[in-house]
Order: C-alpha cells, then sequence, then structure tokens
C-alpha cells in the first residue's frame, strides 16, 4: 500500500468520522446508533496507519491474499450493521403496535363517552 493511499483512506476516515459526528450533534443520528459507524471508521483509520498488523492478521486466519481478508472483514461488519439494523427496526415495530393498541383503546372511551353516560353514571 502507497503512502499516498493510505494517507487518503485515513483522510476519508477522519472526514467520515466528523460527518458522523455532524449528524448527531444535528440530531439526525442518535448517539447510540453512531457509536458503531465511529468504531467502524477508528477500525479504518488503523488498518491504514499499521497496514502490516492486517497483513499479519491475514495471515493468522489463513487467508492466502490479504485483500480476501480484508474484503471477509468488510462482509463482516456490514452484516453486524444490518442485524443491528434489524434488532432496532423490530423493536420500533413492537413498540409501534403497542401505541396503535393504546390510541384505539382511547379513542373507543372518547367515542363511548360522547354516546351518552356509561353503565355506572345510569346506576346512581
Amino acid at each position: 500500500m502507497t503512502i499516498m493511499l493510505r494517507l487518503s483512506v485515513m483522510v476519508i476516515c477522519v472526514i467520515f468520522a466528523l460527518y458522523i459526528t455532524h449528524l448527531v450533534s444535528k440530531g439526525k443520528l442518535l448517539l447510540k446508533y453512531s457509536l458503531l459507524w465511529l468504531l467502524l471508521a477508528l477500525i479504518m483509520l488503523l488498518c491504514a496507519a499499521f497496514p502490516n498488523g492486517v497483513v499479519f492478521l491475514a495471515h493468522i486466519f489463513g487467508f492466502e491474499m490479504t485483500a480476501n481478508f480484508i474484503y471477509f472483514i468488510g462482509m463482516f461488519c456490514l452484516m453486524v450493521i444490518a442485524l443491528s439494523l434489524t434488532v432496532i427496526v423490530s423493536k420500533q415495530a413492537k413498540r409501534i403496535n403497542v401505541l396503535v393498541q393504546r390510541l384505539a383503546l382511547v379513542e373507543y372511551r372518547i367515542e363511548s363517552d360522547a354516546e351518552g353516560p356509561s353503565d355506572s353514571m345510569r346506576k346512581c
């Protein structure tokens, strides 16, 4: 990896991290969701700064070509991000379902109150 390529990757990682922090500061991205992206940018920055470590890890894990190891790590990171987003969407779907049910109950109570007094009021 040439010095120019390493510097380019490091600059891109820093710009990406700055963009993530900008999104957090503007309220467009929650901090808890940005940590995964910031961690990914930090790992990429470290890999660009110390490429010999990536080569060493590739050989330890049995990859003959370092590029295959990088692709594997990239795919793994994307799978982790997709899984975390799926968990978030699943939680939100459950919360939306509960919210819709509660709203329906509130609307039912409002409609029944508008039709007339309840049975407990008639007994008095």
